[in-house]
């Protein structure tokens, strides 16, 4: 007789969601069992969860831990085979197929992998290590092509779309050569940043691949600025130092620091450095750099023909490394453009995107100016959303809480002027919205690549309204380039070209917009008229009060 037939007789045995228990298994498998369904539940939820990916988990620790010793436990492992590029035409039909314009002079092949590029260029096992520990297992299209170039110490133009991974392409190979001289020390390498938060992100990569050699790495705060100044430590103390440009400018001129010895410089965001606003800072530093070895290299999302020149007449024989178009946005990134009649419109197709369901936070809201930002902020306190604002007004130390409160999820809505729209590296961000028409085509490409980075997918909506038909333009332009031709409606395939001057106009004098508020007019009014009263009143008895101390004098 089965006696496990009669036992489970009037059992009901289909499947079910709970863990059950397997008999045909072994107790040892069994519990493996158990235990993987267990972390992947674990998984899936923080997935969910952890927007950014910035918590370590245990239980996928210990996952990870499990895979290790049931590698180690098999009696014979198999080799990983390392994939190469043997020749051009391996080369040519590599750069074919992530669409890699490469120019220059004796140009090396690309690298296929991270261990091809250790093995080719006999680099410290430990780099590679530190690339495996921050969970980067493949180079993108950039690093592959930019990478080997900078270790043959050539010159360097490239660019690439947002989130493509540039931050590792320029320090990889600037930490591996400075790294293999060993017998030098002292101030060689380079990164200049146009702005303080973008700095401190490459400042954090490059500490997680430097780990373990000897290198010493250092961002330029305002901290260590005045140690250099007073002479509290001396600049010789680090190899790499990562910084704005004014302060770095501030030290040289007071003889804190000496450019002369650097050997590798490297310019991130570099048609905003070599823009009019930065070009003479630029240009400063440049100028102390007076080592003959000096190796240059720029890194951008965009750059256009004029940076181009600039940076071609400051290079010896430079390699030109373009990844897609010079002004496309990343193509994992769903462009549309929203049209909402006026300003009050664009505040009611907000809050009916929030009502829809389309609000699907992490979320970053680009504006024009502060005082737009500002009062976004304040309506958007009224949906009960879990929002901030960040802004130049704000102090640093506000500015660096509320990234790190974005990066761990506290805030799901972060509201910005352009002060954030370059290099922040947010890596779960779902959605961008420009409430405003940005400016330029590269103001455009640099906001929404703050969302779909690392190979993710993201979406970017453009609020306008009829008197934006002249700014949208250039957005057009980089949505055509980009591919979302199918986003566009029939009249703005039919736009004339704008001009150079209207181009001009647009970008120097931004649209006059009518103020950010809910509050009826006639009720605006009233405010005003009642300040109006208060200040005319404060004034007479201020005047009041001097004509009162003449006459006592």
């Amino acid at each position: 007789m089965d006696i496990f037939r009669v036992l489970s007789r009037g059992a009901s045995l289909k499947k079910s969601r709970e863990i059950t228990t397997d008999f045909s298994m072994p107790a040892q498998k069994q519990e493996e069992k158990s235990k993987k369904t267990e972390l992947d539940t674990a998984r899936q939820v923080d997935k969910e969860t952890d927007f950014f990916h910035v918590k370590k988990h245990k239980l996928v620790q210990g996952a990870r831990q499990e895979e290790e010793n049931n590698d180690n436990s098999s009696d014979e492992e198999e080799e990983k085979e390392i994939n190469i590029i043997k020749d051009q035409d391996d080369a040519k039909k590599l750069r074919k197929s992530y669409k890699a314009k490469v120019s220059g002079d004796d140009m090396p092949l690309p690298i296929a992998s991270f261990e091809d590029m250790v093995k080719r260029f006999k680099l410290d096992q430990r780099l590679l290590q530190n690339l495996i520990d921050s969970e980067f297992t493949e180079p993108t299209p950039i690093q592959c092509e930019a990478i080997p170039c900078a270790l043959n110490s050539r010159d360097l133009i490239a660019c690439a779309p947002t989130g493509s991974g540039k931050t590792l392409a320029f320090l990889i190979p600037l930490i591996s050569q400075l790294k293999a001289s060993k017998k030098e020390h002292g101030l060689r390498g380079l990164v200049i940043s146009p702005t303080k938060e973008l700095a401190s992100q490459i400042f954090n990569e490059a500490e997680k691949l430097a780990k373990g050699n000897s290198l010493r790495v250092t961002m330029l705060s305002k901290s260590v600025a005045a140690k250099l100044k007073n002479k509290i430590i001396s600049a010789s103390k680090y190899d790499i130092i990562i910084t704005t440009p004014l302060r770095l400018i501030d030290l040289v001129k007071s003889e804190a620091l000496d450019l002369s010895d650097v050997q590798h410089i490297v310019f991130d965001e570099a048609d905003k450095l070599f823009d009019q606003s930065f070009v003479e800072q630029t240009d400063s530093i440049l100028s102390h750099c007076t080592n003959k070895k000096l190796r240059r290299s720029i890194f951008s999302a965009t750059i256009t023909s004029t940076v181009e020149e600039l940076a071609q007449s400051i290079m010896n024989s430079p390699v030109r490394i373009i990844i897609g178009h010079k002004e496309a946005a990343n193509s994992q990134i769903q462009q549309s453009l929203v049209f909402c009649g006026n300003e009050d419109g664009k505040l009611v197709a907000i809050r009916q995107m929030i009502q829809k369901g389309e609000f699907k936070p992490p979320v970053i809201i680009f504006l024009q100016s502060v005082v737009r930002a500002k009062a976004l902020f304040h309506e958007l306190l009224y949906d009960k959303l879990n929002v901030d604002v960040i802004h130049a007004e704000r102090t640093q130390k506000q500015r660096d809480t509320v990234i790190e409160r974005f990066r761990a999820g506290e805030i799901w809505v972060l509201i910005c002027t352009d002060v954030m729209a370059r290099g922040i590296d947010f890596k779960g961000v779902n959605l961008v919205i420009n409430y405003d028409v940005p400016q330029s085509a590269q103001s455009y490409v640099h906001r929404i690549g703050r969302t779909g980075r690392g190979g993710r997918s993201g979406q970017a909506v453009t609020f306008y309204t009829k008197e934006d038909v002249v700014a949208i333009k250039p957005v057009i332009n980089v949505m055509r380039q980009s591919g979302c031709e199918d986003q566009l409606s029939e009249w703005m395939n039919d736009m004339p070209k704008i001009t150079k001057q209207q181009k001009i106009d647009v970008k120097r004098r931004p649209q006059m917009r009518k103020e950010i508020t809910t509050v009826p007019k006639v009720v605006r009014q009233k405010r005003k008229t009642r300040k109006e009263m208060i200040a005319a009143s404060k004034k007479r008895k201020t005047l009041q009060e001097d004509a009162s101390d003449e006459d006592d004098e």
